[in-house]
Protein backbone atom coordinates (compact mmCIF):
# COMPACT_ATOMS: atom_id res chain seq x y z
CA UNK A 1 0.00 0.00 0.00
CA UNK A 2 1.11 3.53 -0.72
CA UNK A 3 1.33 5.90 2.21
CA UNK A 4 -0.65 9.17 2.17
CA UNK A 5 2.54 11.10 1.60
CA UNK A 6 3.40 9.30 -1.63
CA UNK A 7 1.46 11.73 -3.90
CA UNK A 8 3.16 14.64 -2.14
CA UNK A 9 6.57 13.05 -2.61
CA UNK A 10 5.84 12.39 -6.28
CA UNK A 11 4.74 16.00 -6.74
CA UNK A 12 7.90 17.27 -5.06
CA UNK A 13 10.08 15.06 -7.25
CA UNK A 14 8.22 16.24 -10.35
CA UNK A 15 8.70 19.88 -9.39
CA UNK A 16 12.41 19.38 -8.75
CA UNK A 17 12.77 17.57 -12.08
CA UNK A 18 10.98 20.38 -13.89
CA UNK A 19 13.18 22.95 -12.15
CA UNK A 20 16.36 21.13 -13.15
CA UNK A 21 15.05 20.75 -16.72
CA UNK A 22 14.32 24.49 -16.94
CA UNK A 23 17.76 25.36 -15.52
CA UNK A 24 19.46 22.96 -17.95
CA UNK A 25 17.50 24.40 -20.86
CA UNK A 26 18.43 27.93 -19.85
CA UNK A 27 22.13 27.05 -19.55
CA UNK A 28 22.02 25.41 -22.98
CA UNK A 29 20.43 28.56 -24.41
CA UNK A 30 23.14 30.69 -22.80
CA UNK A 31 25.88 28.47 -24.25
CA UNK A 32 24.30 28.69 -27.72
CA UNK A 33 24.10 32.48 -27.46
CA UNK A 34 27.71 32.57 -26.27
CA UNK A 35 28.95 30.26 -29.04
CA UNK A 36 27.02 31.93 -31.86
CA UNK A 37 27.64 35.47 -30.60
CA UNK A 38 23.97 36.19 -31.26
CA UNK A 39 22.81 39.54 -29.91
CA UNK A 40 19.17 38.46 -30.09
CA UNK A 41 19.71 35.20 -28.17
CA UNK A 42 21.87 37.02 -25.63
CA UNK A 43 19.12 39.57 -25.06
CA UNK A 44 16.52 36.80 -24.71
CA UNK A 45 18.70 35.04 -22.09
CA UNK A 46 18.95 38.21 -20.04
CA UNK A 47 15.23 38.97 -20.27
CA UNK A 48 14.37 35.41 -19.21
CA UNK A 49 16.71 35.65 -16.21
CA UNK A 50 15.32 39.04 -15.15
CA UNK A 51 11.77 37.72 -15.50
CA UNK A 52 12.57 34.64 -13.41
CA UNK A 53 14.22 36.67 -10.64
CA UNK A 54 11.43 39.26 -10.49
CA UNK A 55 8.68 36.72 -11.19
CA UNK A 56 7.25 36.46 -7.65
CA UNK A 57 7.07 40.25 -7.29
CA UNK A 58 5.64 40.63 -10.80
CA UNK A 59 2.89 38.11 -10.01
CA UNK A 60 2.18 40.06 -6.84
CA UNK A 61 1.69 43.14 -9.07
CA UNK A 62 4.43 45.12 -7.39
CA UNK A 63 4.75 48.48 -9.13
CA UNK A 64 8.46 48.68 -8.27
CA UNK A 65 9.08 45.22 -9.73
CA UNK A 66 7.20 46.02 -12.93
CA UNK A 67 9.04 49.33 -13.29
CA UNK A 68 12.39 47.60 -12.73
CA UNK A 69 11.50 44.85 -15.20
CA UNK A 70 10.40 47.37 -17.84
CA UNK A 71 13.54 49.48 -17.49
CA UNK A 72 15.80 46.43 -17.68
CA UNK A 73 14.00 44.97 -20.70
CA UNK A 74 14.11 48.33 -22.51
CA UNK A 75 17.80 48.64 -21.69
CA UNK A 76 18.59 45.12 -22.92
CA UNK A 77 16.48 45.69 -26.05
CA UNK A 78 18.35 48.92 -26.77
CA UNK A 79 21.69 47.13 -26.46
CA UNK A 80 20.51 44.33 -28.77
CA UNK A 81 19.22 46.74 -31.42
CA UNK A 82 22.61 48.47 -31.41
CA UNK A 83 24.49 45.18 -31.76
CA UNK A 84 25.53 45.07 -28.11
CA UNK A 85 23.34 42.22 -26.90
CA UNK A 86 26.42 40.25 -25.92
CA UNK A 87 27.33 43.02 -23.50
CA UNK A 88 24.02 42.49 -21.70
CA UNK A 89 24.82 38.79 -21.35
CA UNK A 90 28.33 39.59 -20.12
CA UNK A 91 26.84 41.85 -17.45
CA UNK A 92 24.78 38.99 -15.96
CA UNK A 93 27.63 37.43 -13.88
CA UNK A 94 28.54 40.87 -12.55
CA UNK A 95 24.92 41.66 -11.68
CA UNK A 96 24.47 38.30 -9.92
CA UNK A 97 27.61 38.74 -7.82
CA UNK A 98 26.78 42.33 -6.91
CA UNK A 99 23.27 41.26 -5.95
CA UNK A 100 24.49 38.37 -3.80
CA UNK A 101 27.15 40.55 -2.17
CA UNK A 102 24.39 43.00 -1.28
CA UNK A 103 22.07 40.30 0.10
CA UNK A 104 24.80 38.71 2.24
CA UNK A 105 26.33 42.02 3.30
CA UNK A 106 23.06 43.72 4.26
CA UNK A 107 22.14 40.74 6.45
CA UNK A 108 25.17 41.62 8.61
CA UNK A 109 24.01 45.16 9.29
CA UNK A 110 21.91 46.48 12.13
CA UNK A 111 19.63 44.00 13.85
CA UNK A 112 19.31 41.72 10.81
CA UNK A 113 19.93 38.00 11.08
CA UNK A 114 23.03 36.91 9.07
CA UNK A 115 21.96 35.00 5.98
CA UNK A 116 23.79 31.81 6.98
CA UNK A 117 22.08 31.93 10.37
CA UNK A 118 18.74 32.09 8.55
CA UNK A 119 19.79 29.05 6.52
CA UNK A 120 20.65 27.15 9.69
CA UNK A 121 17.28 28.05 11.21
CA UNK A 122 15.43 27.06 8.03
CA UNK A 123 17.26 23.74 7.59
CA UNK A 124 18.07 22.57 11.12
CA UNK A 125 16.02 24.74 13.45
CA UNK A 126 16.79 27.53 15.88
CA UNK A 127 18.07 24.99 18.41
CA UNK A 128 21.09 24.31 16.17
CA UNK A 129 21.92 28.00 16.04
CA UNK A 130 21.88 28.14 19.85
CA UNK A 131 24.62 25.51 20.17
CA UNK A 132 28.17 26.65 21.06
CA UNK A 133 30.17 28.37 18.29
CA UNK A 134 27.43 28.00 15.68
CA UNK A 135 26.09 31.57 15.72
CA UNK A 136 29.61 33.03 15.51
CA UNK A 137 30.49 30.69 12.67
CA UNK A 138 27.30 31.64 10.82
CA UNK A 139 28.16 35.35 11.01
CA UNK A 140 31.77 34.76 9.94
CA UNK A 141 30.67 32.59 7.02
CA UNK A 142 28.16 35.23 5.91
CA UNK A 143 31.00 37.75 5.90
CA UNK A 144 33.24 35.34 3.95
CA UNK A 145 30.56 34.91 1.26
CA UNK A 146 30.17 38.69 1.08
CA UNK A 147 33.91 39.16 0.55
CA UNK A 148 33.97 36.40 -2.09
CA UNK A 149 31.17 38.00 -4.13
CA UNK A 150 32.71 41.47 -3.83
CA UNK A 151 36.09 40.14 -5.02
CA UNK A 152 34.43 38.36 -7.94
CA UNK A 153 32.60 41.56 -8.87
CA UNK A 154 35.88 43.48 -8.92
CA UNK A 155 37.50 40.73 -11.04
CA UNK A 156 34.58 40.82 -13.50
CA UNK A 157 34.80 44.61 -13.85
CA UNK A 158 38.52 44.24 -14.57
CA UNK A 159 37.87 41.51 -17.15
CA UNK A 160 35.05 43.36 -18.91
CA UNK A 161 36.49 46.87 -19.07
CA UNK A 162 40.26 46.31 -18.96
CA UNK A 163 41.15 42.88 -20.33
CA UNK A 164 38.51 42.02 -22.96
CA UNK A 165 38.56 45.39 -24.82
CA UNK A 166 42.30 44.95 -25.42
CA UNK A 167 42.01 41.45 -26.88
CA UNK A 168 41.02 40.55 -30.47
CA UNK A 169 37.65 38.77 -30.55
CA UNK A 170 39.17 35.71 -32.23
CA UNK A 171 42.17 35.45 -29.89
CA UNK A 172 42.48 32.45 -27.58
CA UNK A 173 43.11 34.78 -24.64
CA UNK A 174 39.74 36.44 -25.36
CA UNK A 175 38.03 33.06 -25.17
CA UNK A 176 39.77 32.26 -21.88
CA UNK A 177 38.79 35.62 -20.39
CA UNK A 178 35.17 35.16 -21.49
CA UNK A 179 35.16 31.64 -20.03
CA UNK A 180 36.48 33.00 -16.73
CA UNK A 181 33.68 35.56 -16.75
CA UNK A 182 30.80 33.17 -17.49
CA UNK A 183 32.04 29.87 -16.04
CA UNK A 184 34.55 30.79 -13.36
CA UNK A 185 31.95 32.93 -11.65
CA UNK A 186 29.99 29.78 -10.85
CA UNK A 187 32.82 27.31 -10.33
CA UNK A 188 34.58 29.38 -7.66
CA UNK A 189 31.53 29.59 -5.33
CA UNK A 190 30.99 25.84 -5.84
CA UNK A 191 34.61 25.14 -4.87
CA UNK A 192 34.31 27.54 -1.93
CA UNK A 193 31.21 25.67 -0.76
CA UNK A 194 33.03 22.32 -0.81
CA UNK A 195 36.03 23.69 1.10
CA UNK A 196 33.73 25.40 3.60
CA UNK A 197 31.85 22.15 4.20
CA UNK A 198 35.11 20.41 5.15
CA UNK A 199 36.11 23.29 7.45
CA UNK A 200 32.68 23.29 9.07
CA UNK A 201 32.84 19.56 9.77
CA UNK A 202 36.16 20.12 11.54
CA UNK A 203 35.38 23.38 13.37
CA UNK A 204 31.94 22.25 14.55
CA UNK A 205 32.92 18.64 15.07
CA UNK A 206 31.24 18.65 18.50
CA UNK A 207 27.80 18.53 16.82
CA UNK A 208 26.37 16.06 14.27
CA UNK A 209 26.11 17.11 10.62
CA UNK A 210 23.61 16.02 7.99
CA UNK A 211 25.02 14.30 4.89
CA UNK A 212 25.56 16.73 1.96
CA UNK A 213 22.66 15.29 -0.03
CA UNK A 214 20.21 15.72 2.85
CA UNK A 215 21.56 19.21 3.57
CA UNK A 216 21.00 20.42 0.00
CA UNK A 217 17.58 18.78 -0.18
CA UNK A 218 16.55 20.64 2.95
CA UNK A 219 18.00 23.86 1.56
CA UNK A 220 16.10 23.44 -1.72
CA UNK A 221 12.89 22.73 0.20
CA UNK A 222 13.17 25.62 2.67
CA UNK A 223 15.05 28.33 0.73
CA UNK A 224 12.13 30.83 0.77
CA UNK A 225 12.67 31.15 4.53
CA UNK A 226 16.07 32.70 3.82
CA UNK A 227 14.26 35.77 2.50
CA UNK A 228 12.52 36.32 5.83
CA UNK A 229 14.48 38.07 8.52
CA UNK A 230 12.03 36.95 11.18
CA UNK A 231 13.29 37.20 14.72
CA UNK A 232 16.60 38.94 14.22
CA UNK A 233 17.94 38.00 17.63
CA UNK A 234 20.68 35.38 17.57
CA UNK A 235 22.28 33.52 20.43
CA UNK A 236 25.30 35.22 21.98
CA UNK A 237 28.60 34.13 20.54
CA UNK A 238 30.45 32.18 23.25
Amino acid sequence: MQSPTDPQSATAVLRRSMLFAVLAGYLILVMIAWATRSDLLSAICVVLLVSAVLGPRLRARSHVAWLTWTLLVVGVGTLAVNGLGRMALDLVPLAINLGLAGVFGLSLTGAHTPLIARAIIAIEGRERLAQPRVAGYARSLTLAWTVLFVMQSVAFVWLMWVVLPELPADARAHAWATTALHVGGYLLPAAFMLVEYAIRRWYLRHIPHAPPRQFFQQLARNWPQLLRDGDASTPPNP
